[in-house]
């Protein structure tokens, strides 16, 4: 059943700690234009009362609501808490890696990207994050290694390969 924001408030006034709430509350302001800042404020109240077992999964929320107000450098905290709670995040490591992409922190980001594909070796993205770093870094020996990574991943199927000649013009 889906609560209105109404409800939902009225719910942690009577339980300011209820963590169902304020997750639902949160979710419920984070998908509406601008609002959100306040959503990142619900976020972090529903952090300080997510159940330990979530806690890695609240961050990862956090830090979304975070880039979507465009407060980068606190979602880049965020979620490197979140990826070391849960070193088994994909989600976060991805965003935490591109976010650090984004801000020039290639070195950084590099780090991120082999830990999300030694996690998920399959994974072509964080990849194709580590040829633009290594671009980036001016280590195209490197680049082109993790480009023939791709490049036998994609055996087949057209999508990775037209992905290969995409990041092949560009490097041109």
């Amino acid at each position: 059943m889906s609560l209105t924001e109404q409800e939902l408030r009225e719910r942690i006034d009577e339980a300011p700690g209820d963590p169902a709430a304020l997750r639902q509350l949160a979710q419920l302001v984070g998908r509406q234009r601008g609002r959100k800042d306040e959503a990142v404020a619900l976020w972090l109240r529903y952090l300080d009362v997510a159940p330990g077992s979530e806690k890695a999964e609240a961050l990862l929320a956090l830090g979304r609501a975070q880039v979507e107000a465009r407060r980068y450098d606190e979602a880049i905290e965020t979620l490197t808490r979140c990826t070391a709670e849960d070193p088994r995040n994909l989600s976060g490591l991805e965003l935490l890696g591109e976010l650090l992409r984004h801000r020039g922190l290639f070195e950084e980001a590099v780090g991120v990207f082999k830990r999300a594909v030694e996690l998920e070796p399959e994974a072509v993205q964080p990849r194709v994050a580590l040829v633009s770093c290594f671009d980036a870094l001016g280590r195209p020996a490197e680049a082109e290694a993790v480009l023939a990574q791709i490049r036998g991943m994609g055996t087949g199927d057209p999508a990775v390969l037209a992905l290969v000649q995409e990041l092949m013009r560009r490097r041109e």
